[in-house]
């Protein structure tokens, strides 16, 4: 099926862009890698009169380390999930990185894209929050940055205003240690759900500072502070693990379907949870 017909703008810099989204903002759609919206218009669920791709604005896409980790919203899921910098300095995206879709997505698809999308079923959601990413936002009047808790909204919906750009994504936590634990049917499956886990201890062995977030267990990847909080200054051991898991009862919002019942995905859910802080933590020491 071939999509409805639509005006395609490929701006060479970002005076261009800018120029475009202002003209068009209340009818226009960024492309960046496509994995989203390409399938929604040739199966024609959606429609857009005006596709605007950034993908020539130069710029747009690197990965630098100085205090900070800053990354480009145009770098692809494949380059993060091989960088070395990244490796080093945020495990969590690292692995997260990795465990997006498939090669054929993760080579085309941008880091900006899946946070910008803001699918509850996207990994890249829960990662910043867990990391509590920053994020620059561009229009013709400036510059301003959010924090990413205030960013996502809800399920595709985010707090970028129609002629918005998102130009680049800061992570301060950096030196942390962090995994993604990411449950599916099928390898190439969006989750059925997953949690980020970011962590930094004492010197004692309690937890100095802990980032937590899951993804897919409502309609936009959730923060979990409560968890977070409890777990400051205390050792992860089962019984804490547990608790934490416990803290989850306000956010997480699972029901029954075709992969399983309420009851059954909240113990898989509680599983991956308890065994995932434990596994960090034990990285961690």
């Amino acid at each position: 099926m071939y999509p409805e017909k639509f005006q395609y703008f490929a701006p060479s810099d970002m005076a261009s862009l800018e120029e475009l989204l202002d003209k068009y903002k209340d009818d226009s759609k960024i492309l960046a890698g496509g994995q989203s919206i390409i399938p929604l218009l040739k199966m024609r669920f959606t429609s857009i009169p005006n596709i605007i791709d950034i993908s020539n604005i130069s710029g747009l896409s690197f990965i630098k380390h100085n205090n900070n980790l800053e990354i480009g919203p145009m770098t692809r899921t494949a380059e993060v999930a091989a960088s070395n910098t990244i490796s080093v300095n945020c495990p969590l995206l690292f692995d997260a990185a990795g465990k997006v879709a498939d090669p054929q997505v993760r080579n085309m698809g941008t880091i900006g894209g899946d946070i910008c999308e803001a699918d509850p079923r996207n990994d890249m959601p829960a990662v910043m929050l867990a990391l509590n990413a920053e994020f620059e936002i561009t229009n013709s009047s400036g510059k301003r940055t959010l924090n990413s808790s205030e960013f996502f909204k809800d399920a595709y919906t985010t707090a970028l205003d129609s002629n918005d750009i998102l130009t680049k994504i800061s992570i301060k936590n950096t030196g942390y240690h962090g995994k993604y634990f990411k449950y599916t049917t099928l390898a190439s499956d969006f989750a059925v759900f997953a949690v980020a886990i970011n962590m930094k201890l004492n010197s004692d062995g309690t937890v100095k500072d802990i980032g937590i977030a899951l993804t897919n267990v409502s309609s936009t990847a959730v923060k979990a502070e409560e968890a977070e909080t409890y777990l400051i200054g205390k050792k992860i051991d089962d019984k804490t693990s547990e608790e934490a898991f416990n803290k989850l009862s306000n956010i997480i919002e699972l029901d029954d379907d075709y992969n399983g019942t309420k009851e059954d995905k909240e113990k898989i859910l509680k599983n991956i949870f308890v065994k995932g802080l434990k596994e960090v933590y034990g990285d961690s020491k």
